[in-house]
């Protein structure tokens, strides 16, 4: 599994502002609401209603301001026009991808409602999340959701809870993180200390629509060095394309009265956007170090809260094995090698891309998911992993033992 896998923040629109306002509201009188999640690498997933035709799957993202959709051909069949196109800009390449903003648009989750909105469109599913993540995911909803509720982010229970903001109450154990909303993303000045000898205060976009702990763009801030120990590795994918880099730990950062110590960080090769030749800021924080909080964002008053929750005390951990999967076929159950790093224990042991797998430690692959597969390959290091996988018309087994690399 890719450390860093930033489907969408990082981005730039040209949309002008009636297309960036969304009335989310109570279906019925009431102050709050709480509705399941679920949580594909890091990613939190909501179903949600749209034009009171189909279910759909979103990412709920701090990381973007207008509601995505991922695939024109599938949005027709809802009945939307389309206005004008735009362009986005995203991390992975310099070209602008064209979209369209559609009308009208709602989208209802269980409890609440929208007025008609406008939201993107792309032509055609550019990052196909569904072969990386395992299930159906058809758009992003994002500040719109945000800037109406105080949302409360329940990782261990797989639960959020949107709140009415004058009756929201914080709890004594919320501990408050000052945030600014710039563009419509939560940004926040977090103390990051690099090394021994090497520290920072970094301002960081705060993106559960991320997949990574932390990225740091060395362009964005002078001074700071590279870890020792690094790995350069494709980090991931973005809105524009693949993402290349650098992969290594820090010593640690502080995040609310909390610190965590060996966070994986991602150091991209491209530099971070500008604007007027002034970085906007140094990073992000994404899901894998906000699982392991409650987290609550309340940008009426640009503060969010954290909690540490029971995952808190696990390290941070990057793919042992070395190997990449992707979900093939009608039903995504059909997994197949992506990937292998270079020099890792799967690839020592004689795996290739291509290779579909058929069993995991004597588990057959029907009965698995990639969020299964990958908490098997990152277990704990020096643990044996047997796999069958067939190529070429051949069923092939090989072991290796789980290795950590950084």
């Amino acid at each position: 599994m890719r450390q860093l896998i930033i489907f969408c923040c990082f981005l730039c629109i040209a949309i002008p502002s009636e297309a960036q306002h969304i009335g989310f509201y109570f279906e019925r009188e009431r102050n709050h609401v709480t509705l399941p999640i679920e949580v594909y690498n890091n990613l939190i997933v909501v179903s949600a209603l749209v034009n009171e035709k189909y279910p759909l799957n979103f990412i709920l993202d701090t990381g973007v301001r207008p509601s995505i959709f991922f695939n024109k051909k599938f949005v027709d069949t809802l009945g939307m026009d389309y206005q004008r196109s735009v362009q986005l800009f995203g991390v992975g390449n310099d070209d602008p991808i064209e979209a369209l903003v559609a009308k009208p648009v709602s989208i209802s989750l269980p409890g609440i409602k929208s007025t008609e909105i406008s939201a993107l469109v792309l032509y055609q599913d550019i990052l196909q999340l569904e072969r990386y993540l395992g299930i159906r995911i058809h758009g992003i909803i994002g500040y719109d959701l945000f800037s109406r509720f105080v949302v409360k982010i329940n990782y261990a229970k797989k639960k959020i809870k949107l709140y009415e903001p004058t009756a929201f109450r914080p709890r004594k154990k919320d501990f408050p993180i000052p945030i600014e909303i710039i563009d419509g993303k939560p940004i926040t000045s977090i103390f990051i200390q690099l090394s021994a000898a090497d520290s920072i205060h970094a301002k960081l976009l705060v993106d559960t629509g991320a997949s990574h702990a932390l990225v740091l763009h060395q362009n964005s801030s002078s001074g700071f060095e590279l870890p020792d120990k690094c790995i350069e590795t494709n980090l991931g994918r973005g809105l524009a394309g693949e993402i290349n880099g650098c992969l290594g730990r820090i010593d640690g950062i502080n995040f609310g009265k909390s610190r965590l110590t060996g966070v994986i960080t991602s150091f991209p090769r491209k530099p971070i956007a500008t604007m007027e030749g002034r970085s906007l800021r140094n990073g992000s924080i994404g899901g894998e170090l906000l699982k392991k909080f409650t987290v609550i964002f309340d940008f009426i008053h640009a503060r969010m809260y954290v909690k540490p929750n029971a995952a808190f005390k696990h390290p941070f951990e990057y793919n042992m094995s070395g190997l990449e999967f992707t979900a093939e076929g009608i039903r995504l159950n059909r997994f197949v090698i992506n990937e292998i790093r270079i020099n890792s224990a799967a690839s020592k042991a004689g795996f290739k891309p291509g290779d579909v797998m058929v069993s995991l430690n004597n588990i057959p692959s029907k009965k698995l998911d990639l969020t299964k597969i990958y908490t098997n390959l990152n277990l704990k290091e020096g643990k044996k992993i047997t796999m069958t996988v067939y190529r070429d018309g051949k069923y092939i087994s090989r072991s290796f033992r789980l290795k950590r690399e950084i």
